[in-house]
């Protein structure tokens, strides 16, 4: 949570900075049957979990029952058995706004961005890191590798631990007004998985009346190589798609588009932020598990101050190395 709450300050310091909206907060709904405890991602009992979290940490929050659910959020069909958690200050990032944000401020205040430039080997030689690159060397007292689902090729000790999976993301058109889906009236949302059911999420329209509704599942059965990753969403994916989130939302049979990504994942789901075993020199931060972008300003700045000084104002024992090496 001092995570997330220090995030949100970093977007709106990165609004103020370069004039960009970022950070868009059109609430937070996360509602499944009372019938299961509602396991997903890594989590016994999500819905539990989430509301425990809320209460520790002071977390505006509303459990709503079906019929309150049903006025509230007409955008999806509710089952009389379910129950939802809604959080009025969640909701939702620009990545490709916050990315050019930080990359603006970081050249303003005096950072160098080289992109494009693929590392092929590095080396630790009196106190020193060199890495090896298609644009030539370079060498630092400190390295830090935050190379999501290529970690593994520059850190071979994490193979086992780190696995990329592939993920699908669809947007399909709404059914009905398109004023009803958009963020002021429909928040982004996680459809937790039951007996019948499996989880999904997504976010109202963003975007142009045309734009669809995005929505995406989770997978964590097949690991891809992040190299040769299949880009192409077969027709059997969307039908799939469709026939487990259209009983629960209002959408019409018609994919506007689909496209793929990749989710880095540790055995138990969380993020790993820490030295190297054996080197003072080498930093990884990643893999996040899927869920590390709505956090990684704050966790970037504990990695820079852990960098620059060895210490941190933030927790980050639970994302510390823990793998055979």
């Amino acid at each position: 949570m001092p995570l997330v709450r220090r995030s949100h300050e970093i977007w709106r310091e990165l609004e103020a900075a370069t004039g960009e909206n970022l950070l868009f907060q059109c609430g937070g709904l996360i509602f499944g049957s009372t019938r299961s405890t509602n396991a997903a991602h890594g989590i016994e009992d999500f819905l539990q979990s989430t509301i425990d979290v809320a209460r520790t940490h002071a977390v505006g929050h509303e459990i709503l029952d079906a019929a309150e659910l049903g006025r509230r959020f007409p955008q999806f069909k509710f089952d009389i058995d379910d129950i939802g958690y809604y959080e009025p200050e969640a909701g939702f990032l620009k990545p490709e706004g916050c990315l050019r944000a930080q990359l603006s401020e970081a050249q303003r205040m005096g950072a160098t961005i080289s992109t494009g430039n693929r590392v092929k080997a590095w080396h630790q030689h009196s106190g020193m890191v060199r890495l090896e690159t298609d644009r030539g060397d370079y060498e630092a007292k400190q390295v830090l590798f935050a190379a999501g689902p290529w970690v593994s090729e520059l850190v071979p000790q994490l193979s086992p631990y780190a696995r990329a999976y592939r993920q699908v993301l669809y947007w399909f058109e709404q059914e009905g007004n398109a004023a009803t889906f958009s963020p002021d009236k429909m928040p982004v949302y996680i459809r937790l998985p039951d007996a019948e059911n499996e989880m999904f999420y997504g976010f109202p329209l963003i975007g142009s009346q045309s734009s669809g509704l995005k929505i995406a599942g989770e997978q964590f059965d097949l690991a891809c190589n992040p190299g040769e990753l299949e880009r192409k969403v077969s027709e059997t994916e969307i039908a799939a798609m469709f026939a487990k989130a259209a009983p629960k939302l209002r959408i019409r049979n018609q994919c506007l588009r689909a496209v793929t990504c990749q989710y880095t994942v540790t055995p138990d789901y969380q993020f790993l932020v820490d030295r190297l075993p054996g080197s003072d020199s080498v930093w990884v931060a990643s893999p996040c598990s899927g869920h590390g972008f709505k956090h990684s300003a704050a966790v970037g700045e504990a990695v820079a101050e852990l960098m620059m000084s060895g210490v941190t104002s933030y927790d980050m024992g639970q994302f510390g190395w823990r793998f055979p090496h």
